[in-house]
């Protein structure tokens, strides 16, 4: 894959890690299962990032061994056949837990493909 189309997927995992940010300020874990709407918005935004992150190259991935980046591909294969199952307390923990240290893995690779660019 070529730089542009990584940064692209890497641009992709940013936007809605800020969205879920953005949508998940102010609610509680309980909001997933009192309001579909905001359910449905978190788990998309998961399964956006889901999908994003299997067109990083695995050369990237292991700067960040730090990450479980096999979670995160699965979960999208989660959220897509077996929603039903999926629990609230699960997903709230991606959002509150696991997206910042993903969120700066991903920052980092940014400057690593900008540096790689330049240098």
């Amino acid at each position: 894959m070529d730089r542009a189309r990584i940064a692209d997927r890497l641009a992709h995992i940013l936007e809605s890690i800020a969205h879920l940010e953005r949508v998940a300020t102010g609610r509680r874990m309980q909001d997933l299962d009192t309001d579909a709407d905001f359910d449905a918005m978190v788990e998309r935004y998961i399964e956006r990032i889901s999908e994003a992150s299997r067109h990083v190259p695995d050369t990237l991935k292991a700067g960040h061994p730090e990450i479980d980046w096999r979670g995160i591909a699965a979960v999208g294969n989660v959220l897509r056949h077996a929603y039903d199952r999926i629990e609230a307390k699960r997903v709230w923990q991606m959002v509150t837990v696991d997206l910042p240290p993903l969120k700066m893995a991903i920052s980092a690779m940014r400057k690593t493909l900008r540096e790689d660019k330049s240098g």
